[in-house]
């Protein structure tokens, strides 16, 4: 028995539970009985793309027994049961929503019995099979890593992963031919991957491997959403989509803007068969892409906010989201990668002017600091020694002192010996940095090349030593 636990931060969201979905005039009853949890309280709860949000609190009697009930009918979904323990087991919520369960708080699936609800039926029948298989399919991958020595070994327990998973694939197939109006199979068929057939590979190509796996990956990309229907908001209420969108962006696309910046408009419009369906997508990819870690996504997120929501496409978003996305579109997208860095004129030590494009080199690294910022003292030496290694290559450092002090500057540049940078700061405040270089904390790096044109930014010392080694060696 496989028993999960609602571990994640829930809020009550009736508010919102009651204004989305298709709503009809008889409502819903579900009578629970759940042996071993008398004289208790349970959550139903219910999935919204990767989370979870309670929809009712209810009182067991001595029975176990009680009544989740309303006046309108539910969004279709899966919906959880919540015992006292936070273990949960999930129902389904489609057209039949007066039915009853009963069940036992130890082996809450194995013990269920259903009555008035052949789609429940169905889907408690699922979940007992995809435990046991998962179950199977566990030891098996634990038998594939005691025996990786013998060949003869890999060879069967490989063999019966694969009728594991065939046996899975059937047991869907079948589920979606015999049940084709079910909400059950809209769902397994979501969770289904394209099949991708057999590549032929033009016999003329230099390096086939190479070939085939372009053509795979641009067929797998072609089709990736082919068994979703973005027009059944049901999906949302479920793990499946959310996960579908997540997966696809995040680890199957090539993680480069001119990857996923189409890939991004294309779901867009599929989702645009229902408005809750691209409401859901697009504040997603908004805000995955706002929050990216990955160097250069910002542009995907600056795209997103242009096209959609500063164009008047998303209405659900009011004057305060507009503004604040404005400001953040105005402030990323003059420095995004492959984008001239903005010119700034600074003054030096000395007293003399110096702009950025005065700077002739090969590779220029802008390093905003602060002498008291605690990392900007780990990152200083380093900085140094980096600039030591590849100053004969054409490497500058524009070091760029982000306050006003100038006797704190020139001490700092005399007790770190810095006088191989180029040492600047803006004591007029008449150059903008902060602004056009998105600088809200320190150390912050960027990387250009001999034409000022940005490689890399807001990045680790680390990674600029990885760059640097890439780009002269």
């Amino acid at each position: 028995m496989i028993l999960k636990t609602f571990m994640l931060t829930i809020i009550l969201l009736s508010s919102l539970f009651n204004s989305c979905g298709e709503t009809y005039s008889n409502g819903y009853n579900i009578d629970i009985t759940i042996n071993g949890v008398e004289d208790n309280t349970i959550l139903i709860a219910y999935h919204f793309g990767d989370k979870k949000y309670i929809k009712d609190t209810l009182e067991t009697d001595n029975r176990g027994h009680t009544v989740f009930s309303g006046e309108e009918r539910l969004p279709g979904g899966i919906y959880l049961v919540v015992m006292p323990d936070m273990d949960y087991f999930e129902i389904m919520i489609d057209r039949e929503q007066e039915f009853s369960l009963v069940t036992s708080r130890e082996k809450p699936l194995e013990d269920m019995k259903i009555a008035g609800s052949r789609e429940n039926e169905l889907f408690v029948d699922y979940q007992l099979f995809m435990n046991k298989s998962q179950t199977e399919s566990a030891s098996l991958r634990e038998r594939l890593n005691r025996n990786s020595d013998n060949p003869d070994s890999l060879s069967i327990i490989r063999a019966k992963m694969e009728e594991v998973d065939n046996r899975v694939m059937g047991y869907w197939d079948n589920l979606i031919n015999e049940y084709p109006d079910s909400f059950i199979a809209a769902l397994v068929k979501a969770m289904k991957q394209p099949e991708i057939p057999e590549i032929k590979v033009p016999p003329d190509s230099e390096n086939p491997d190479s070939v085939r796996w372009t053509m795979r990956y641009n067929y797998n990309r072609e089709r990736y959403f082919d068994n979703i229907d973005f027009s059944d908001s049901r999906l949302l209420r479920t793990p499946v989509l959310h996960n579908k969108i997540n997966s696809f962006f995040n680890r199957f696309l090539q993680q480069h803007p001119d990857s996923i910046i189409p890939e991004a408009d294309r779901v867009v419009e599929l989702a645009k068969a229902d408005d809750e369906v691209y409401q859901y997508v697009l504040v997603y990819l908004l805000n995955n892409f706002e929050r990216s870690s990955v160097m250069g996504l910002d542009e995907v997120f600056v795209h997103l906010a242009e096209k959609y929501y500063l164009s008047g496409q998303a209405p659900w978003a009011n004057d305060d989201m507009l503004k604040r996305l404005r400001d953040r579109v105005e402030r990323i997208k003059p420095n995004l990668i492959g984008r001239k860095a903005k010119d700034m004129r600074m003054t030096k030590p000395d007293g003399s002017e110096i702009s950025l494009h005065q700077v002739d080199a090969e590779y220029i690294i802008i390093y905003f600091y602060e002498p008291e910022c605690s990392f900007c003292k780990q990152v200083t030496p380093e900085l140094t020694r980096l600039l030591s290694e590849y100053s004969n290559m054409g490497v500058e450092v524009f070091g760029v002192y982000i306050l006003g002090d100038s006797d704190e500057w020139n001490r700092y540049i005399a007790e770190n010996e810095l006088d191989n940078w180029i040492n600047v700061y803006d004591p007029r405040h008449s150059s903008n940095f902060r602004f056009n270089y998105d600088i809200h904390s320190v150390p912050t790096l960027y990387l250009l090349d001999g034409s000022k044109t940005i490689i890399a930014k807001q990045i680790g010392i680390d990674t600029l030593k990885n760059i640097l080694e890439e780009e002269l060696n």
